[in-house]
């Protein structure tokens, strides 16, 4: 994998949710790492996951996609999917996209979980 097509996707425990911090690019090339992780978590029957974007250095639109696809399975499967730590630039994205008024976006974890 070319390091212009990164994606690592780390999970953490928290007492409320797991956290799947996203460090790289998500863009077409790699959407199914991520969708892979999360189908792991899924599969284990975990209902709330907070995505942590704060190391993601760019998303194009089939992450865009992803993302919302990943959202619509949690929602199917009565759990939530949170989203949080967005760059200037990934908020922009979303921002001009309309992804923050689609999706459960927060500033920081704190206030996704506390919003959980």
């Amino acid at each position: 994998m070319t390091e212009q097509s990164h994606l690592a996707v780390r999970a953490e425990d928290s007492d409320k949710a797991t956290v799947l911090c996203l460090t790289g690019r998500l863009d077409g090339t790699n959407t199914a790492i991520l969708e892979a992780a999360v189908a792991g978590h899924l599969e284990a029957g975990e209902t709330l996951l907070l995505f942590d974007l704060e190391n993601l250095i760019y998303i194009s639109s089939a992450g865009l996609r992803v993302l919302l696809i990943i959202a619509r399975k949690m929602q199917a499967q009565s759990g939530k999917a949170l989203f949080c730590g967005f760059s200037e630039e990934i908020s922009q994205v979303f921002e001009v996209s309309g992804f923050k008024d689609v999706l459960s976006v927060y500033r920081g974890r704190a206030d996704a979980l506390a919003a959980a």
